[in-house]
């Protein structure tokens, strides 16, 4: 059952096996011929079933959730912004961070809900049910009051989350982000020009704890901080992106990097290929089992590129492993059988929808002859 589809069922868990109300959505997408996902048929069935009101925790919100209704207790109220429209008219926003033990969220205000904030009516530790619009924001995934919203205080103990995220655990598009991470790579500082022709500074580094790895993408002063392999950082309010099909923790003026002396645990976890799922930064070893030609192609900015396939096994399977640039030249020494380890390759969607291996730049690969 998919996760979200479980949650809205433990709200009716006394009224129906889990095993008929899959049925019961199932049945109900069929109905509509396609017209509704899997969560707004859940919804649709816990509707039937006599639920006025169905709960999605924080930690499950995301764009595609669409309309949502949940409770949280307000860690943050921003200042109101004021803002010309293109009309002429003026508008006006705020923000409110909410959490519960699963995760946070911010909640945009816009114009006549904003006076909530100015009245002093919301304020830091009150416990709000929210019905508003799940879209994707700024700094990842953020809930809007619409015309159809709500937004109300109620008597409830929500205890927010306050341990920092595994990295197993970061989603694409989740805001707020906390962890703790081990510096695995420090990568380098680059220059870059501005719209405005000032000079700015960028960097990715690739942070790693005992459940994973995943890139954290650092700007200007940050990006500028003395960083080396081994060391461990904290990451506040960073928000989740996709980028390039693969999961990155992005930071802003809202973010703080600061070096920590906690223990972060890291090993280099070596996935069963049947275990890959698209979006993993994964490591793999395994044996040779296929080998392509290699293809030349003509890059965006007019330079050659190469490109090239092979395949490698382990006991769980088998899986199409695409090597670039200047990867392509181990194939001159290679062979079936070979033993192949690679280190930070990217697990996504290829042709046809066939989960494969990309071997970046910043992908590590040796191979190895039998014996």
């Amino acid at each position: 059952m998919d996760e979200q589809i479980e949650e809205i069922y433990r709200q009716l868990a006394d009224q129906i096996t889990p095993e008929d109300f899959q049925a019961r959505v199932e049945e109900k997408v069929a109905l509509m011929a396609g017209l509704c996902d899997s969560r707004t048929a859940a919804l649709l069935v816990a509707r039937d079933l006599g639920a006025s009101e169905v709960l999605t925790k924080i930690g499950s919100i995301r764009p595609e959730t669409g309309n949502v209704t949940f409770t949280g207790k307000v860690l943050s109220v921003s200042e109101i912004r004021e803002f010309p429209r293109s009309d002429g008219s003026l508008g006006r926003v705020a923000n409110l961070t909410l959490a519960d033990e699963t995760g946070s969220v911010r909640v945009a205000l816009w114009d006549e809900t904003v006076e909530l904030v100015r009245s002093g009516d919301l304020k830091v530790d009150q416990c709000l049910k929210i019905r508003g619009l799940a879209k994707e924001g700024y700094a990842g995934t953020e809930v809007t009051l619409g015309r159809s919203g709500g937004i109300e205080e109620i008597d409830l103990d929500i205890v927010p989350r306050t341990t920092p995220y595994k990295i197993a655990e970061i989603k694409s598009n989740m805001g707020e982000v906390s962890l703790l991470g081990v510096v695995v790579d420090a990568g380098e500082i680059r220059e870059f020009l501005r719209k405005d022709g000032d000079k700015g500074l960028v960097r990715t580094v690739l942070l790693g704890d005992e459940t994973g790895k995943i890139r954290l993408t650092l700007w200007d002063e940050q990006a500028a901080m003395l960083l080396e392999k081994g060391e461990t950082i904290e990451v506040r309010n960073g928000s989740c992106r996709e980028r390039y099909g693969s999961l990155e923790i992005q930071t802003g003026s809202y973010s703080a990097v600061l070096k920590s002396s906690k223990n972060v645990q890291f090993s280099e976890i070596m996935m069963p290929i049947a275990d890959l799922k698209p979006g993993m930064l994964c490591s793999v070893s395994g044996f040779v089992t296929g080998l392509g030609e290699v293809r030349e192609f003509q890059r965006d900015d007019g330079k050659a590129g190469r490109v090239a396939n092979i395949y490698i096994s382990d006991e769980t399977g088998r899986i199409k492993v695409v090597l670039w640039a200047e990867h392509v030249d181990l194939l001159r020494t290679l062979d079936l059988g070979y033993k192949a380890v690679l280190i930070d390759a990217l697990a996504k969607s290829g042709w046809n929808e066939e989960l494969e291996l990309s071997c970046g730049w910043r992908t590590r690969i040796t191979f190895a002859p039998p014996g």
